[in-house]
């Protein structure tokens, strides 16, 4: 793949070079290198829609020509004849500031990752080209396998090491160049890693140093609860680079730590305050000389230890069961074992500590309702907690008071159900909303209303997941959470999402097999990738319900369905009827795919006097976006000239503009 990116920079490689090129239409020549035919200043053409060259004049008493591509121009205008392909391919990323990652990169990276996991690095996934991380809680979340980190980096991410007790380093982060003589004259021989506007410092875990800003020497400490990105990570062009590695991460100097204390003043922070945060964040590690097993000295409900680990617990065991692992562990474990009573204390005293969110518990309610419609208390307590008595009782008793307030489920006599009654409107000037949103790719052809169905038709292997995540970032920068539905096994949707710079939170999303269990949330975006319906004949009912669906939700959908292998709609008469906007997705060429176009085939309220409209796009193998011609156009040409491309028109002077 990154070897078809790469050849995809031609023209910003002539370019570079200062190589005169012309452009009539699509057509884009220059002077061919090999032949060098100084009557002939266009004579190499670039194939269009691909990385091609073809230059007829290397072989004149052919109609055939000569082929050849970026890689053979490389050699010949920069001598690297004696360079083989992956040495030339490494030569064109770096000179062209291509993001990708070469075989070349890869020797280069595993060696630093080696290095990481020797030294205890706990690494976090970044969204591509910043330092946001890309996934929610990843402080209490660990990612230590090389494997998975190579994975982060083929797909486009940064990547940050987890700072504090979790990776066992404590970083000062300097944001001044050079490093100030204060610092350098103390700091001894630190990992040291350069930013674009700095430099790293990595010692050994330092406890007192908690997580601050000395605005006085422009440094931040990053500890316990931070993240710093690093190598191979590249944010606007410019990549971290390590400048010292040595085999072992160092300690901090004294007289460092002491300057730094010196310059820092921390509020005082009680235990309880203290306790939340560790609980919540989990990024503490309990100290080992609390469960000695003489002498341990473990008194009384004050014990932090022995509450931080119940608190952790009772993130997924009841309050039972987590006093039963406690008092197990003080039993058991301790050579010298609290009293029972303290150890009860503590169980009671977790409550402060930790918020227990019981709408997880109602979810697994409405899962199980919706697939058996209806149910006595007894029935949803078995089925959903596997028990009907203590605690879980009273779980589930709350959770069902809860959906009968909200009107998620109704109580008929000792039986739940999810059916609502109809609520008869009289409104009329409610009905038709406009959506508050540009809808991706159709905004200028159609007008949407809340509670309209969008269908994308696209062959089998015809990039339906990429086109889906593409509508979901553009939605995303809209400030709209939309909800990702995968009817697909299998899917690869996160990993292209993760390219595209999306990162966990921006979007819900969920695996649903069947179609017809698809419930709606009200006044939401959802996106279903992509509908199969097994039973042809059913369509027309899948669709209903999803239509009812929408009705009931005030929502909008975009539905992604297979087309057959000829290019048309299975059951076309049954699938069409219920979208505001029908159109198929082809490539111009099925083997490249870089191509394509949206071809319109139904529109309910059209923006334009026609049914039949395509709108072209282009898909960029390096970033992952599907865009219009247009937009391309567009990004291209933001002055509104001629030339799109930047090269020379051919009814203008030989002079290649900038």
């Amino acid at each position: 793949m990154y070897r078809q990116i790469i050849l995809s920079k031609l023209i910003d490689y002539l370019k570079l070079k200062k190589v005169i090129m012309k452009k009539s239409g699509i057509i884009i020549t220059f002077r061919c290198p090999f032949c060098n035919d100084m009557k002939a200043d266009g004579s190499a053409m670039i194939i269009p829609n691909t990385y091609s060259v073809n230059c007829l004049s290397c072989n004149p008493k052919t109609t055939i020509g000569r082929y050849f591509n970026l890689i053979d121009i490389a050699k010949k205008l920069e001598k690297l004849e004696d360079k083989n392909e992956e040495e030339v391919l490494f030569h064109l990323k770096e000179l062209l500031n291509v993001k990708v990652i070469t075989k070349t990169d890869e020797i280069k990276v595993e060696d630093y990752f080696k290095l990481y996991s020797k030294w205890g690095f706990d690494l976090v996934p970044i969204t591509t080209n910043s330092k946001v991380p890309a996934e929610l809680e990843w402080t209490k979340k660990s990612h230590k396998d090389v494997n998975e980190w190579f994975g982060w980096i083929k797909d486009g991410l940064n990547i940050g090491v987890k700072t504090g007790i979790i990776s066992g380093i404590t970083i000062l982060d300097i944001d001044q160049k050079p490093i100030p003589e204060e610092i350098t004259k103390i700091m001894g021989n630190p990992i040291i890693q350069e930013s674009s506007k700095g430099f790293h410092l990595i010692y050994k875990y330092v406890s007192e140093l908690r997580k601050t800003r000395i605005d006085e020497l422009k440094i931040d400490i990053e500890n316990d609860g931070g993240q710093v990105v690093i190598y191979p990570s590249i944010i606007n062009e410019v990549s971290r680079k390590w400048t010292t590695t040595p085999d072992e991460v160092p300690v901090m100097p004294q007289e460092l730590k002491e300057l730094l204390l010196s310059k820092i003043s921390f509020p005082k922070q009680t235990l309880s305050e203290q306790l939340r945060i560790d609980i919540e964040t989990e990024n503490f590690k309990i100290d080992p000389q609390d469960f000695l097993l003489k002498n341990n000295n473990l008194e009384g409900c004050c014990n932090s230890s022995f509450i931080k680990l119940g608190g952790i617990l009772r993130k997924q065991l009841n309050i039972q069961q987590t006093g039963f692992v406690l008092h197990t562990l003080n039993k058991h474990i301790l050579e010298s074992p609290m009293d029972s009573k303290s150890i009860t204390s503590m169980i009671r005293e977790l409550d402060r500590y930790v918020d227990f969110d019981e709408k997880e518990l109602a979810h697994k309610v409405l899962e199980y309702l919706i697939d058996i419609e209806e149910a006595s208390r007894n029935e949803i307590a078995m089925a959903v907690a596997g028990t009907n008595r203590g605690e879980e009782k009273k779980r589930i008793d709350k959770v069902l008071g809860y959906l009968v307030k909200e009107d998620y489920v109704i109580k008929k006599g000792n039986r739940y159900n999810i059916m609502q009654k109809v609520e008869w409107e009289e409104a009329l000037i409610n009905i038709g909303i406009p959506v508050n949103f540009k809808v991706p790719y159709f905004h200028d052809i159609a007008n949407f209303n809340w509670g309209d169905m969008l269908l994308i038709g696209s062959g089998n292997k015809r990039g339906k997941t990429h086109v889906a995540i593409n509508i979901v970032k553009r939605l995303v920068d809209q400030g709209i959470t939309p909800y990702y539905i995968s009817l697909e096994p299998g899917s690869r949707f996160a990993k292209i999402a993760l390219q595209l710079g999306l990162k966990e939170g921006d979007f819900k999303h969920k695996f649903i097999a069947d179609p017809t269990k698809i419930e709606l949330e009200p006044k939401s975006v959802t996106i279903v990738d992509w509908l199969m319906i097994p039973d042809k004949a059913k369509t027309d009912l899948v669709f209903y319900h999803l239509a009812l669906q929408l009705e009931k939700s005030k929502g909008f959908m975009i539905i992604f369905q297979q087309l057959k292998e000829d290019g048309n709609y299975f059951a076309p008469n049954m699938c069409k009827q219920f979208p505001a906007l029908a159109c198929r997705y082809f490539y111009d060429n099925k083997d490249d795919g870089e191509y394509g176009k949206f071809q319109i085939d139904e529109i309910r309220e059209a923006k334009i006097k026609t049914k039949s409209y395509e709108i072209p796009c282009q898909y960029n193998w390096e970033t992952k976006e599907v865009k219009t011609i247009e937009e391309v156009q567009a990004e291209n040409n933001p002055t509104g000239r001629d030339s799109s491309l930047g090269v020379k028109d051919e009814k203008n002077s030989d002079v290649p503009k900038e």
